[in-house]
């Protein structure tokens, strides 16, 4: 089968490698798409490294090739997708259904080789039947949607507050979406003018470049933080109301300077908010098949597996939102 292996920092090959087989409760994708997002690009650029060479890759979507010997119910052809991030099953965590706390998990693309393979395995327990209605190209971005519902749920109820997003990538734009329709005033704020044209047109109430047009008196009920950048933190501080929440999505490579202070001073809450636990899966997915989650107007870059070197070039650009790489030579 093809893989994309990347051997170094910004060096990607196409590589041959056999097919994988499901172990007993495992299932076997034949991968059909697959995004790239911010932690993939971490990886490329050589700010994170599982070793090389290693293939990248966790949002994706495919079809049921081959079931193991203890799996039922899953028909061959089902249009899937997974969840990436696999619990060790046994801890207190995954027992209480919050695998995404696993201290000993693995994830695909992360810690073990990813999505950008003609073929991969997963757990069947952590594959995720996709609704109808959903194409292979929407379904790739069930995965970040779920990172953006998990997100605005940890916010609570959002109802007649002002919301600020940090960060108005993949993540942000839906988490923009996602806000409103709890019944919130959202703003956004990105440098990129392009991005922040994407918020407007999905509803933002304003968009500001984040380093020259955010006044510094302006503050905000809550301030989801998507940007995934070092400077995003004090900047969500600084313009979070008294008593107001922030939550933490992004996870930068770089450490944060936090005046605590401020949250002393204001009673701030600051949560953290880490990729998703299963119903935030089948909550993103409903919201994309209803379509009141528009997700496949984000898709801004599309290509073939054997132009993954350019997908990742076009992906590291700031101005595009989310760029997709077509894996199966039959998927449209």
């Amino acid at each position: 089968m093809t893989t994309v292996e990347l051997l170094a920092p910004e060096t990607l090959r196409l590589a041959e490698r056999n097919v994988p087989e499901p172990g007993p409760t495992e299932i076997r994708i034949a991968v059909s798409h697959v995004g790239i997002c911010g932690t993939d690009l971490e990886f490329y650029r050589g700010r994170r490294n599982a070793g090389y060479p290693f293939v990248l890759g966790h949002e994706c979507s495919g079809t049921v090739d081959a079931v193991g010997r203890d799996v039922a119910q899953w028909g061959i052809g089902t249009a899937v997708t997974v969840r990436p991030n696999f619990g060790c099953g046994t801890c207190s965590f995954c027992d209480e259904g919050r695998d995404n706390l696993c201290q000993e998990g693995r994830g695909l693309g992360v810690t073990i080789d990813g999505c950008l393979a003609e073929y991969i395995v997963a757990p069947a327990r952590y594959v995720f039947a996709v609704p109808e209605g959903i194409d292979f190209e929407a379904a790739a971005l069930i995965e970040p949607a779920a990172v953006a519902e998990r997100a605005v749920r940890r916010a609570g109820d959002l109802h007649r507050r002002r919301v600020l997003v940090l960060g108005a990538g993949c993540i942000g734009l839906i988490a923009l979406q996602i806000a409103r329709l709890g019944g919130a005033e959202v703003y956004a704020a990105d440098p990129s003018p392009s991005r922040r044209q994407w918020a407007e047109a999905l509803g933002a109430a304003a968009v500001f470049d984040p380093s020259a047009q955010l006044p510094a008196d302006e503050r905000f009920d809550v301030v989801l933080e998507t940007a995934g950048v070092a400077e995003a933190v004090p900047l969500a501080i600084a313009h979070a109301e008294p008593g107001g929440l922030i939550v933490l999505t992004g996870i930068p490579m770089d450490p944060s300077r936090i005046e605590t202070r401020w949250l002393v001073w204001s009673e701030l809450r600051l949560v953290g908010s880490f990729i998703y636990e299963l119903g935030d899966f089948a909550g993103a997915s409903d919201r994309i098949r209803d379509g009141t989650l528009r997700v496949r107007e984000l898709v801004t870059g599309r290509f073939p597996i054997d132009e993954a070197t350019s997908a990742f070039a076009a992906a590291a650009q700031r101005g595009g939102v989310k760029v997709l790489i077509r894996v199966s030579k039959e998927a449209s």
